[in-house]
């Protein structure tokens, strides 16, 4: 029987083993310092929900930044 190309869990790399779902981050998008919370793990990157951002057009919206991108507010302040 032929195997089947169904859904794969990511598997994030080493450098997402530092993040966690829910944690907090930093990062820079557009320019500018963000705050949010890492909302899923992918194999390269996270999907990030902005809680505060310097312009308020960006609360409350999802994007995916990179691993490197990203700064552990409490390990690398």
């Amino acid at each position: 029987m032929a195997s089947t190309y169904g859904f794969k869990s990511p598997n994030p790399s080493f450098l997402g083993e530092r993040f966690s779902v829910g944690q907090e981050v930093f990062f820079e998008y557009k320019k500018e310092t963000q705050r949010g919370i890492v909302k899923n793990k992918l194999n390269n990157s996270a999907i990030v929900q902005i809680i505060k951002s310097e312009t308020e057009d960006l609360n409350d919206f999802t994007t995916v930044i990179s691993y490197d991108s990203l700064v552990d507010p409490k390990t690398d302040f």
